[in-house]
């Protein structure tokens, strides 16, 4: 794992107190330290490993201004890796770049971060991928300096910035823009002072002043030219490219869900001839009032039918509130509050990639996005003239009644056309059931913020208006803004997500609506209709149960269970008689807000409750109280608990075969072998 700092100022003094602050605080981890200068620019690569085995740290010079986190593929550079860069590499990467820095980022693929010096122009460049799948953060001093780094941690060395939280954005974060919905705050964070370069960007500071230029985005994908035949062997090939492209160490493990998307990264690894290089990881759970959000059964025939050895993880004690105990899990998520489901289960997957000697993993996110599809295929057609096939398809899906093919018809044929009906009825059909009152333990000072964060989604989906498709602004508008999640820092197992290399977003905006989805498919369940090519392009390496999937994995009991192990703490977190610091701010009554989290943790008892869209704002609150309180701690506690360290093995596995990698490991006690 990586982490590189980059200054633009002639402050020796001050890069000299960074990169030792850097230095000692990641001592004990620490392999590689590369740093070098030109001009006005200091740049520096710090490499680090949780297992070290004693090793000193090798110091070396950078031989060029460039630095890089992940991998970038391109056509004139090749394939370079960050943890890997000869100075040759380095050099060409370098050169490259300076020639045409849209250009080239633009036809790149790849999950990275970039830095780069262009001494003919005397510009600092920093380079995100088109997804932003990886933070970038910078800081600029009243005095104009820039500092920036690949990892939040890094730029809290800087003695000079100042450890000052921004409270109006944190608030934010509680309304349901972020609370319900795939938000993040793009430019920001919650650290005054403290910014993010967003997706698809190239940053330049050129004597004190910063540009940001974006090289990709919806201008692309709306000049793309619709895929007339069959794109289930388009899509295939496609994602046998970007998985393999991915696939850089002895092994990586794939993350298996149980689901379509996942799925389909691990049938492209086997399909590229990469299956020895992989290790299927699920997480299941083995308590029986688990069992609606328990994949197990699927995934473990999964593997024995593709003889693939793997690993099923039993996460029953992973679920828990991170942090409820204060003090008790490291605070790995300094942006903010981390918004995943089952935060201490990266720790396990982190510990598992140890024991392999890797820190790669691939996951499915951005399937759901990005090939999923719903109900918008009239207007496709339509637009397509493809008049006999639209007629069959409504009158198909109205099941041959007269009324009811006039009124798909109508919303779904007509009303994409006219100007003042389009986008009423879009947003009406897309997005206004994604609105859901707000607990009453808000204030009305709250209300006013979630009613301004209404506002601006509105606008956000008016903005994709463009997309004269609705399935193609229905994918834009699900997948931009990006999912907060993928602003955690890289400090557990570096996850790539093969869905989002632009290879595979231009594909999914060049697919007709109706590739995507099957309304008469969606008649039998939404979801059977769903991931039309998906489904089709791994026929003959995922099993049919995998590939037909009718319904949907539901993980909503992992919040009764989470809540359930963390009552006692909980209650003494928001204990009546504690000083809550959202009660001070004037975001929630803490007397309502503790009769709705005594009423709720009664509740969760009931194997039948998912508790439904109040759980969302429930786990909010909780998590920005906790990200609060511990960040009143101060920067240097902060750091402390933020140091990279060995991860915990905190939960039960299960081998699935033969797994020749643990023959030599210590003989774990919760394994079990099938």
């Amino acid at each position: 794992m990586k982490i590189w700092i980059a200054m633009c100022s002639g402050n020796d003094a001050a890069w000299s107190q960074w990169t030792s602050n850097l230095a000692e605080w990641l001592k004990d981890t620490m392999t590689t330290y590369a740093s070098g200068c030109d001009g006005p620019v200091r740049m520096a690569e710090f490499q680090y490993r949780y297992e070290r085995h004693g090793r000193k740290t090798r110091e070396e010079g950078l031989g060029a201004a460039c630095v890089l986190d992940g991998w970038l593929k391109h056509a004139q550079c090749g394939q370079i890796w960050g943890d890997h860069m000869p100075m040759g590499t380095r050099h060409q990467l370098l050169q490259t770049f300076n020639q045409h820095p849209e250009g080239m980022m633009q036809s790149s693929s790849g999950d990275f971060t970039l830095s780069v010096w262009d001494r003919e122009r005397e510009t600092l460049c920093i380079g995100s991928d088109v997804y932003g799948s990886r933070p970038i953060y910078y800081w600029i001093s009243p005095e104009q300096e820039l500092f920036v780094s690949s990892d939040l941690r890094a730029l809290l060395h800087v003695h000079h910035i100042p450890f000052d939280i921004d409270y109006e954005r944190c608030l934010l974060y509680l309304s349901s823009q972020y609370a319900v919905g795939e938000n993040n705050f793009e430019a920001n964070t919650f650290f005054k002072g403290i910014c993010k370069i967003p997706a698809a960007t190239i940053a330049r500071w050129n004597n004190g002043r910063w540009t940001l230029n974006t090289y990709w985005g919806m201008h692309n994908l709306l000049n793309l030219e619709n895929i007339q035949q069959d794109a289930a062997p388009m899509f295939r090939n496609a994602m046998i490219e970007a998985v393999g492209d991915r696939l850089h160490h002895s092994t990586s493990i794939v993350e298996v869900s149980g689901g379509l998307d996942s799925a389909a990264v691990l049938a492209a690894a086997i399909a590229g001839g990469h299956k020895e290089r992989v290790l299927g990881v699920n997480i299941s759970f083995s308590g029986e009032d688990m069992v609606q959000s328990n994949d197990m059964d699927l995934v473990r025939r999964l593997f024995q039918d593709l003889q693939m050895p793997s690993i099923i993880i039993l996460g029953d004690n992973t679920l828990k509130m991170p942090n409820a105990e204060l003090g008790r899990d490291p605070l790995w998520f300094l942006d903010g509050p981390d918004p995943r489901a089952n935060v201490l289960i990266n720790e396990m997957y982190t510990a598992i990639a140890n024991e392999f000697g890797t820190d790669a993993g691939l996951t499915g996110e951005g399937g759901d996005f990005l090939f999923t599809g719903e109900e918008y295929v009239l207007d496709s057609l339509i637009r397509q003239r493809k008049w006999k096939e639209m007629l069959h398809t409504l009158w198909a899906w109205s099941d041959q009644k007269l009324g009811k093919a006039i009124q798909l018809g109508a919303a779904y044929g007509l009303a994409p056309f006219i100007p003042v009906v389009n986008d009423r009825m879009y947003y009406k059909l897309a997005w206004s059931d994604s609105e859901y009152e707000m607990p009453e333990y808000f204030t009305q000072a709250h209300m006013a913020r979630e009613r301004s964060a209404q506002r601006d989604d509105y606008m956000r989906y008016k903005q994709s208006k463009p997309f004269k498709y609705w399935g193609k602004r229905y994918h834009y508008d699900y997948t931009w803004p990006r999912a907060s999640y993928l602003d955690a820092v890289g400090v557990s197992m570096q996850s790539m997500h093969p869905f989002f290399d632009r290879r595979m977003m231009e594909l999914s905006f060049s697919v007709p609506t109706e590739q995507h989805y099957d309304v008469l498919r969606g008649e039998v369940d939404n979801y059977y209709g769903t991931k039309m090519l998906i489904r089709k392009a791994f026929t003959d390496i995922l099993p049919t149960y995998l590939h037909n999937r009718v319904t949907k994995t539901s993980y909503a009991h992992m919040a009764r269970k989470s809540l359930l192990n963390e009552r006692s703490n909980l209650l003494q977190l928001f204990d009546r008689s504690e000083e809550v610091l959202l009660h001070q701010l004037e975001v929630i009554n803490k007397h309502k807000f503790w009769e709705h989290l005594l009423g709720t943790l009664i509740r969760v008892s009931d194997t039948n409750n998912d508790l439904g869209m109040s759980y969302q704002y429930l786990r909010m609150v909780i998590s920005m109280e906790i990200w609060l309180r511990e960040m009143s701690k101060g920067k240097a506690a902060v750091l402390e608990r933020a140091k990279p360290r060995s991860p915990r093995w905190l939960a039960d596995i299960e081998i699935v075969g033969e797994l020749q990698q643990f023959k030599e490991i210590k003989n774990h006690s919760f394994m079990t072998g099938v």
